[in-house]
């Protein structure tokens, strides 16, 4: 990594952000790797004016000096002239407090490109840009750190995976347990009476450390337990918990993805979990993917629901359809005016986006049936939005449309000159240099610093990014000479190319997501 390229990049941190940076106390690991990548990156760390504010408004004068003390340590904004209120609240929501302005203050900063990414724990602040140009640019610490390590380590071959295993195989000591025995009274009681002595199936996600950095407990149950028909199937996520350290969406994400499409395809009608009202991070992931969260059961927990439809999604003509599709994940349509589209896509890039799909060729001779990574007990997860960078222009190309990943040719993959995986657009921009196309993929990127100055190195008129939500992969994919005899393609795609509708005929019939399309 070159500091001159990084440098170029400018992080803007909240109040919560710089009150952990400067905490007198023990630094926790998060607050650590975000402060030592950043100057690992020489990544710029800015301080908003409005910050003072908060810090102005501390009655305690000793406490508001030390405070103010910390933020010239960072570099400070200049003063931003902001727009009228009435500007401000249509484009970022209500302005109800002093609170709201500051928050509101740092938006309109990131929004005329004074900085490039802003890094928040603020839940409230985050909602404000959902849906947004603004979204993929205001980032968790979690987030902020996992997108820094993508840029700044080399490639690693370790990829993700979700275990499935019995409660009792867990190691009761792993520190992810310890926030959950403060919140619920008897927790270990429950953990050992119940989950471990009932043999409850989880999901975890474990790190290098031999830690346990992502856990979902589950249980079948009907629908009678949160009062609808009882001749309904509900699968409960009895614990949804991500570590600590790696608060963000990407762990969540991983975990959610997997209890969605495990209960779709194992024909539960509804999903469920309840939380308390203080696990904001999780509630707006949950939200996000068309949770309603509307009761709360006696115990004071918010009780989160969401349907499992199997019927064809329909979509009006006035809807947000990047929203719908969210709320409505994994369903979408293929209907018209949705466009269809394949992507070409290197073996490189395919195994960092899908490593689902990532498979080699068999080598029987090395007593190696598959170098398949998707073993029994270790099979790789992958987040729900992703983001694809390529020279391809995709002027027609808009939200909704449905892209077809082709895997272009590699001799030694086992899908190679295939396509492969779907997904669907969300939006898609042009970047024209580095320090753009870096904040653009901020959110969900999983490229490296290499990559991006790579692609953007050598393309004048600039890249198209793709945020996309990916849906899965076709069983089984359909190699070129299909692809060629069904008319889905008229040769091997150099760039993106647009599949006409009639050859659906010849994808459809592998595209077994478990709805109607």
């Amino acid at each position: 990594m070159t500091s001159s390229t990084m440098s170029r990049v400018r992080i803007l941190i909240d109040t919560n952000v710089l009150i952990a940076l400067e905490d007198p106390g023990e630094t926790e690991q998060l607050v650590a790797d975000f402060a030592r990548r950043c100057l690992a990156g020489a990544i710029a760390i800015y301080v908003h004016p409005a910050t003072l504010d908060d810090f102005d408004r501390d009655p305690n004068q000793h406490r508001r000096s030390i405070s103010e003390s910390r933020v010239s340590k960072f570099l400070l904004l200049a003063q931003i002239p902001l727009p009228p209120t009435e500007e401000l609240e249509a484009r970022f929501g209500a302005i109800r407090s002093q609170n709201d302005r500051v928050d509101v203050a740092l938006l309109h900063a990131l929004s005329i490109n004074a900085v490039d990414i802003l890094v928040s724990q603020d839940i409230g602040l985050r909602r404000r840009v959902r849906g947004g140009d603004l979204e993929e640019r205001v980032i968790t610490l979690g987030d902020a750190v996992a997108w820094l390590k993508s840029l700044q380590d080399p490639a690693d071959d370790g990829l993700p995976h979700i275990s499935d295993v019995p409660a009792y195989s867990i190691n009761s000591r792993d520190p992810i347990f310890q926030s959950l025995r403060l919140d619920y009274n008897g927790f270990s009681e429950w953990w050992s009476n119940k989950c471990v002595a009932e043999h409850r199936p989880c999901w975890t996600i474990l790190g290098s450390d031999g830690r346990v950095h992502g856990l979902v407990v589950r249980k079948p149950e009907s629908g009678e337990e949160i009062g609808v028909a009882s001749h309904l199937r509900a699968l409960k996520l009895c614990t949804f918990k991500v570590a600590d350290q790696d608060q963000g969406n990407k762990v969540g994400e991983l975990l959610l993805r997997k209890a969605i499409w495990h209960a779709l395809q194992n024909g539960f009608d509804l999903i469920y979990l309840t939380t308390l009202p203080k696990q904001v991070a999780l509630l707006d992931l949950i939200e996000r993917y068309g949770f309603e969260t509307t009761t709360q059961n006696a115990a004071g927990e918010i009780v989160a629901v969401k349907a499992l439809s199997r019927t064809r999604l329909e979509i009006s003509g006035k809807s947000d359809l990047a929203e719908v599709l969210r709320r409505n994940y994994p369903r979408f349509t293929i209907r018209d005016p949705v466009s269809l589209f394949a992507i070409p896509i290197q073996w490189r890039f395919h195994r960092q986006l899908f490593p689902e799909a990532a498979r080699l060729t068999p080598m029987p001779l090395f007593g190696d049936k598959s170098f398949d990574l998707r073993q029994a007990g270790q099979k790789p997860g992958n987040t729900i939005r992703k983001v694809y960078v390529c020279r391809s222009f995709a002027k027609t190309m808009k939200a909704g449309d449905v892209i077809f990943f082709y895997q272009s040719r590699k001799d030694t993959a086992l899908h190679s000159q295939a396509i492969t995986t779907v997904g669907v657009v969300e939006q898609v921009r042009r970047a024209y240099d580095y320090r753009e196309l870096s904040r653009l993929t901020a959110g969900r990127s999983v490229y490296s610093e290499g990559d991006l100055e790579q692609s953007i190195g050598g393309a004048p008129n600039g890249v198209t990014i793709i945020d996309f939500l990916l849906i899965g992969h076709l069983d089984p994919v359909i190699k070129i000479d299909k692809l060629l005899e069904g008319g889905v393609l008229k040769a091997p795609p150099q760039a993106i190319t647009s599949i006409p509708r009639e050859s659906l005929r010849t994808l459809l019939p592998s595209m077994n997501f478990g709805f109607a399309l």
